[in-house]
Parts: C-alpha cells; structure tokens; sequence
C-alpha cells in the first residue's frame, strides 16, 4: 500500500514528511492490522488509506511531543473509532495497553475482530460513563471529541480524572478561538454547515474573534451523536476544565493544523 503512486501521490505537508522517517517504515511493515474500509472510519481520508493511516502516526508524535513524561502502560483512546490513533501505539510502545472508547458499536465490533488484545474497544452512550476500574488509566487521548461534546462536558471530564492515575496526563482538542478565526480559510466547507444554525450566522465574521467564550452550534437536526459543534476560548479551558486538571498547555491548530490540543495533567 505505501509504496502505490497514487497513495503517495495523495499526501501532503506533515505527512508526506513522515515518509522520510525511516522509524515510518519500520512500523508499516510491522503493522499486521487492516486499513478500515472507509464506511468503518467515519470515512475520513475517501481513498487514501495511506493518508489515514499516517494521520494517526502523526496525532501519536503530537501526543508524545506535547506531553513527554505521559506514560503508556493503559491508554484510554475516547472516541477512538475503528483505531485510527490507536493502532500506533503498540506499534511504538511495545508493552502498551489501549483501551478504544466510542459511542458507534460497529467501531467497537471492527476492534475487536481485527485487533489482538493489546488493543480492545468498549461501547459508550452520551451519558458519561467509562467501565474502567479509578485510577486505570495512565494517558487519556481525545482527539476531535470535544469538538461535538454539549450538555455533558463537565461529566466526562470528572469521568476522565475518576479513570486517571495520580499525575498522569490527558490530551484533548478543541475548536478554539484560533480554530474560529480559521474556519474560512482551513475549513470553508465546515461554514455551510455550521450555516445551518441562525446563531451562527449572526456570530461569525471572518477574521474576527470568537464572541463568547464557549458556543455552541447545532446542525443535524436528525442526529442524536454528531449534531453540533463546540467552539470555546483558552480563558474558559483555563477557567473551567482548570477545576478538575492542571492545564499544562494549550496548542493552538496544533492538531491538523485546525484544532488546538490541550495537555492536562491529574496531579492528585
């Protein structure tokens, strides 16, 4: 598969640079796991497998460059589909445990046929709720989850520190203050259909700041999962997730050069 012209031919910026790792090569060819068709990745990437499969790669180097002492004895991926991220992380760590937590079972059923156990995935609902012992969880990573998150943040946050270990480390990402002033230039397809919210439309002007400090905007009236996006400011990350974790940082765009990713660390 890496070596197709037309899957090399189809990447581009940081993950074309991740071909010219020689570590890249070494874990492709050890990686025994399946591509997901892309019906069963939420179908991100179309075609591209190689891309899709880099992308993890990529979001594991983010992970290990934004928060360095975090350790990888039983990662919980929140949120982690058919393990995009996931499947990395044994692949570099050789004694890691992941544990993939997602809302859609047929993400869950596609780990557990194609994954050893290094890698398991359970099923979660919107109420939060982890079936994971306190104090588990060494590193949680959750990648493009509080993006769509509303009524129940707080919940999974308090449900994210039951789970971690004394001075371990969460990394999450979100639509930020940068992100909003992005959206035309890096994201413009996401502006119809955030369009679809009146409150939108009253709030955006391009290049200007993110009105409030958290907003959110629903657009998919017939789902129950994926139906709004959630935009909110460093000073409200600071302020209120502040009360359950210690902000470490707060990266803007630092995931897919759109999401800004937040390193928090459980410190008791």
């Amino acid at each position: 598969m890496y070596a197709q012209p037309e899957q090399l031919g189809s990447l581009e910026g940081q993950l074309r640079q991740l071909m010219n790792d020689p570590r890249t090569l070494e874990a492709i060819k050890r990686d025994a796991v399946p591509i997901p068709a892309a019906v069963n990745r939420e179908g991100y990437f179309g075609e591209r497998h190689l891309a899709y499969w880099l992308s993890g790669l990529g979001d594991l180097r983010m992970v290990e460059q934004l928060a360095p002492a975090a350790r990888y004895s039983h990662v919980l991926d929140f949120g982690g589909a058919s393990g995009r991220f996931a499947r990395h992380v044994p692949l570099a760590k050789r004694k890691a445990q992941v544990t993939i937590a997602d809302l859609n079972i047929n993400h869950v059923d596609w780990v557990d046929q194609h994954f050893n156990s290094s890698v398991r995935a359970i099923k979660v609902n919107a109420i939060p709720h982890f079936p994971l012992a306190d104090a588990s969880v060494t590193l949680c990573v959750g990648l493009s989850v509080f993006t769509h998150i509303d009524a129940y943040e707080t919940g999974w946050l308090a449900e994210i520190n039951r789970v971690l270990g004394r001075n371990c480390y969460a990394v999450l990402t979100i639509h930020s203050e940068h992100s909003w002033k992005a959206i035309s230039s890096i994201r413009p397809w996401m502006l119809e259909l955030l369009n679809h919210d009146p409150r939108f439309s009253e709030a955006y002007r391009p290049g200007e700041p993110l009105p409030e400090e958290r907003m959110v905007f629903k657009h998919v009236s017939t789902s129950k999962d994926y139906n709004v996006n959630v935009f909110m400011s460093e000073a409200y990350i600071r302020r209120a997730w502040g009360r359950w974790f210690e902000v470490v940082a707060v990266a803007p765009l630092a995931h897919h050069g759109f999401q800004t990713t937040v390193v928090l660390r459980k410190a008791s």
